[in-house]
């Protein structure tokens, strides 16, 4: 957003972060007003998240999204540079598109996460399950560089439910052949990747980079840890 923004205040002379926060309301309104808010938020993404997906996938639920997302993508630059004051439809695609391209450059490793992954795929066999847009989640795999590491890779949007869903847990057990008592789940959000893991039998770890060390609604994960760099040296 901040790269986007400033392209525009150079283009045209718009306070940039008057244009974030436009873009930002804007796109979560048209969002919520679309054809399948409620599937996306079980998919696990958000307006912001679905700014830069053409929403691969012959699901009818997608197939709505990808004919809306044109102008969903337009209307929320169109009206956010409207809010500061400029009517211009040509600078509002051109920022859809360099919004996008520069989010592709964005997807930067908790810091440890890479030497971690390593030291953990010589010791186990590692599976990820990732909530979101197939293209979007697609990418991020893909520009890490961390595919090769992983056996299975799990993304929400193409089966068309995901975590804390159970059967996105039990799809993923099948794909490695495994029980739930052979899997520990790795993540930093409490509900979707600790207690819905929980829920199937699947030893559940919270990385709570706050280091708050209390979780929501007396949730009680297996293993907590501030960072995955700590979790080689707890799993045995």
């Amino acid at each position: 957003f901040a790269s986007t923004a400033a392209y525009a205040a150079e283009t045209v002379g718009v306070d940039p972060d008057r244009l974030t926060a436009s873009a930002r309301r804007h796109a979560k309104a048209l969002w919520a007003a679309g054809p399948a808010p409620e599937w996306g938020h079980d998919l696990g993404t958000s307006a912001t998240e679905a700014l830069r997906s053409r929403f691969p996938g012959d699901d009818p639920r997608m197939v709505a999204l990808r004919e809306w997302g044109p102008a969903f993508r337009f209307e929320t630059w169109h009206r956010a540079l409207i809010d500061n004051g400029i009517e211009n439809a040509d600078l509002a695609h051109e920022l859809d598109i360099r919004w996008a391209t520069t989010r592709l450059d964005t997807n930067l490793f908790l810091p440890g996460a890479d030497d971690a992954l390593k030291v953990l795929g010589d010791r186990f066999r590692l599976a990820m399950i990732t909530n979101g847009l197939i293209d979007v989640q697609g990418i991020k795999v893909e520009k890490t560089g961390i595919a090769p590491l992983f056996e299975v890779v799990v993304i929400s949007g193409e089966l068309g439910f995901g975590k804390p869903n159970p059967e996105i847990y039990h799809h993923t057990l099948k794909q490695l052949g495994i029980a739930p008592s052979e899997a520990v789940m790795v993540g930093d959000n409490i509900r979707r990747d600790v207690q819905g893991s929980q829920a199937v039998g699947i030893t559940g770890v919270w990385i709570d980079p706050t280091g708050a060390g209390t979780p929501p609604d007396g949730i009680q994960p297996d293993i907590t840890v501030a960072s995955l760099a700590d979790l080689p040296a707890l799993l045995v």
